[in-house]
């Protein structure tokens, strides 16, 4: 029987989509990644992953590097990091 590896990883209170927690989540886990790789990852369409990455971006929850896309840690509630 496989065993299931389990993450310690926080989601954000402001993400309120499915599918905005998904790409995040597998975001902090790989580190990085690109729409192409996001897309045959999570089985999504680009339309879907290029608006939930705008969202993403303007929250500063996740930072553009050219076609790479990368998680941001996010700043504690009520503070500054």
């Amino acid at each position: 029987m496989r065993s299931i590896q389990q993450y310690d990883h926080q989601l954000p209170e402001t993400l309120n989509t499915s599918g905005a927690k998904l790409v995040y989540l597998y975001l902090q886990i790989k580190n990085e990644a690109t729409i192409n790789e996001l897309h045959t990852a999570l089985g999504m369409k680009k339309i879907t992953l290029y608006s939930l990455l705008q969202t993403l971006t303007a929250t500063e929850l996740v930072d553009q590097e050219g076609a790479m896309y990368v998680c941001q840690e996010p700043t504690p509630a009520g503070g500054t990091a």
